[in-house]
């Protein structure tokens, strides 16, 4: 399984607004807004030819599940609100703001039928809105800044409020229930089907929102092998370790992510290497190899090479992996529950 979360999420519109922040000296070389955007066509076309270039024993391409955000903040509605109201667009309409973009919803379709691209829910926003707003509010320059620009990045090299069910008063939980509740609605209308798992942005959820995730249809929790609780201490998180197959109260199952592949954010390693030994290590122990990655690594529309980069070790991995173990085969996260036994 490639599970890719980030899919739909604004970060930095274009190459232009990054220039001027870095200015100004609001986004570092390092920051994920440096190189991250909004998926163009181009991006999504090259994507697909590089998980189509490889099969596995069943004959069916490389899949890349693609844990989607639906929503993104309607700048413009929210600036005339004097920053007193948070409003946000469908993801679908983000892409039809920007030219390059305005085919990717017909190309999730085409992914879809395909069998290369396979959506699954990673949250209406990634994006802590409530904690947005204060700071716009506040007149934060270089949050106000960067919102001038496009952009949610606060511009202080953190993590730019994308940590989405993080709370500061255990009050906000419910609110967060319902968005999620809104957020799945609206990945059912924009795919045409209900997503069987979900992703919280930055692996950060309070453990009560599962039973909502449920009653909607969730029965996997994607994740790495730590869930952060948020607590009433500042910045302060509680961590519950999970393991592969875990089942909570609800009967959801946890499936926790074993082999770490993010190229572009380790550029001087041997990243290909090293998660071919971490599959080897899952298939050892009769596990699946579960690989987590994210969408900024095949994304160009900031840095043409950084899209060259990170698709060039993506097919290196692939073509290592159905090598090394020929009787490979490739499924999306919500197919998990068919091979089982």
């Amino acid at each position: 399984m490639i599970e890719s979360d980030d899919w739909g999420a604004i970060r930095t519109p274009s190459k232009s607004a990054l220039d001027r922040m870095r200015a100004r000296g609001f986004v570092s070389a390092d920051s994920i807004y440096s190189k991250d955007a909004l998926e163009r066509s181009d991006d999504l076309e090259r994507l697909y030819e590089v998980l189509a270039s490889v099969k596995g024993s069943d004959g069916r391409p490389a899949v890349l599940t693609a844990n989607t955000i639906v929503a993104n903040p309607d700048f413009a509605a929210i600036s005339e609100s004097g920053f007193e109201r948070y409003l946000y667009e469908w993801t679908t309409a983000t892409c039809c703001r920007y030219s390059a973009s305005e085919t990717v919803p017909d190309l999730w379709n085409q992914g879809i039928a395909e069998g290369l691209y396979r959506p699954q829910f990673h949250g209406r926003e990634h994006l802590h809105h409530r904690r947005w707003l204060v700071q716009l509010r506040a007149g934060e320059e270089a949050t106000r800044f960067c919102f001038s620009m496009g952009s949610t990045s606060s511009g202080r090299g953190d993590y730019s409020f994308m940590e989405a069910l993080d709370w500061d008063s255990e009050s906000e939980v419910h609110q967060q229930g319902e968005e999620l509740v809104d957020g799945l609605e609206i990945f059912h209308q924009i795919f045409g089907y209900r997503s069987k798992s979900f992703i919280a942005p930055c692996y950060t959820w309070d453990p009560s929102l599962s039973s909502i995730l449920a009653r909607h249809g969730i029965e996997w929790l994607q994740g790495v092998r730590v869930q952060r609780v948020p607590n009433v201490e500042p910045g302060g998180y509680n961590v519950i370790p999970h393991f592969f197959g875990e089942t909570n109260e609800e009967g959801q199952r946890f499936n926790v992510r074993n082999v770490h592949f993010e190229p572009v954010m380790a550029p001087n390693t041997d990243i290909v290497d090293r998660a071919l030994s971490q599959v080897a290590i899952a298939f050892r122990f009769q596990r699946p190899a579960v690989i987590n990655t994210h969408r900024v690594n095949y994304i160009g529309a900031i840095d043409p090479r950084n899209a060259d980069f990170g698709l060039s070790r993506l097919k290196a991995l692939l073509e290592g992996i159905v090598r090394k173990w020929p009787d490979v085969r490739f499924i999306s996260t919500d197919e998990l529950p068919n091979h089982l036994s």
